[in-house]
């Protein structure tokens, strides 16, 4: 049976994301709402932690990217506000796919500045996965490129593209006109702009306010084919998209523990009929069973970063995070739901963060 203990170091990882998670980002989860992105100081204290460079030290970066660590530091990121996990996780992506997937050259052009102490910080990275069809896996992705000499045509869309409008780095998963399966997806380094390319910002969104996206409209963007991380159809590739559904996973399942321990604390203090209504069967049964969704969630989440920390890029790898990833996103939406069910009508007011939370999960899809 597989063993899925923390090491030493995981665990003080782990400890680093939460107390980040408990003492700055929860309790500036609302004003950054407000704002529509995280502020610039918060980003600056994140940044400064290191979680944010995973990449070679030769770059600057903080060590080896792991998959079971970074699942750790999702989740811990998303019980503290998953708007603000998915503002700073949907950043690190851009990056990450160019450590994943490109060459040296372009790991030295683009990694560098992301780990610079001084300036790292202001940077923003984006990865366009999900397309307007489609959801975070891999077949959904439908968006094309055609080689035409020393260029590629991109066409298609893309959805959701957390720092779209503001990436200094926008990564664009596609594939190679004609093909199927993984052998031919491809990634790209997306310009900020170019004929034929629209980037639409999202406004008046139900929830990850805090997260700024956007979609994009490709029709016939013209490319150089320098801007092609590595090569069609790379492991790379197929490991940078697997990462993300990890990373979503783990915010995800941050959010439901999030509302199942708020939901449960709720329940313990509020008394009806002379006793706390967490001794209620009707609620007692509701708290049992958000919890063991979120165990059943996180058991395949963890599954699923072990085969990628093994070296995994085949399709049982990538089924395993396709399927972490949408059933944690799913028991996310679930258990916030059911938090504002426990807590009835004062679960829908400001005054508690159930509803924003909620709302925030509910964008996950």
């Amino acid at each position: 049976m597989p063993n899925f203990s923390p090491t030493e170091e995981q665990e003080e990882i782990r400890h680093l994301a939460a107390s980040l998670a408990t003492e700055q980002m929860r309790p500036q989860g609302r004003a950054c709402e407000k704002q529509g992105d995280i502020s610039s100081t918060l980003l600056h204290t994140i940044a400064q932690t290191g979680l944010t460079t995973p990449f070679s030290e030769i770059y600057g970066g903080s060590g080896n990217l792991e998959a079971v660590t970074y699942a750790l530091i999702a989740e811990e990121l998303g019980f503290g506000d998953g708007a603000l996990a998915m503002n700073v996780l949907g950043s690190l992506m851009g990056p990450v796919a160019v450590a994943l997937a490109g060459l040296e050259s372009q790991q030295e052009e683009y990694l560098r500045p992301f780990c610079d102490e001084q300036t790292g910080s202001t940077l923003r990275g984006s990865f366009a996965f999900a397309e307007r069809t489609g959801g975070y896996t891999l077949a959904d992705v439908s968006a094309t490129a055609r080689r035409e000499g020393d260029n590629y045509v991109l066409n298609g869309t893309k959805r959701d593209v957390i720092h779209a409008a503001q990436a200094t780095l926008g990564i664009g998963l596609f594939r190679i006109e004609g093909s199927h399966g993984a052998e031919g997806l491809c990634a790209f380094s997306l310009p900020a702009q170019a004929e034929g390319m629209r980037i639409v910002p999202d406004v008046q969104k139900l929830g990850l306010i805090a997260a700024p996206s956007a979609s994009y409209t490709f029709e016939h963007v013209l490319v150089p084919a320098s801007a092609l991380l590595g090569d069609a159809g790379s492991a790379g590739v197929v490991r940078a998209a697997t990462f993300y559904n990890i990373l979503r996973a783990g915010v995800a399942c941050g959010m439901a523990r999030a509302a199942l321990e708020y939901a449960r604390d709720y329940a313990k203090e509020r008394h009806a009929f002379g006793r706390p209504i967490a001794s209620y069967q009707g609620i007692a049964f509701i708290v049992a069973e958000m919890a063991m969704k979120l165990d059943a969630a996180r058991l395949m989440l963890w599954n699923a970063a072990a085969c990628w920390d093994r070296g995994g890029h085949g399709i049982d790898t990538v089924r395993a995070a396709e399927a972490a990833q949408y059933q944690a996103v799913k028991i996310g939406k679930s258990a916030t739901i059911d938090a504002i069910q426990v807590m009835g009508g004062a679960g829908f007011i400001q005054d508690h963060p159930a509803e924003m939370w909620m709302r925030n999960a509910a964008a996950m899809e």
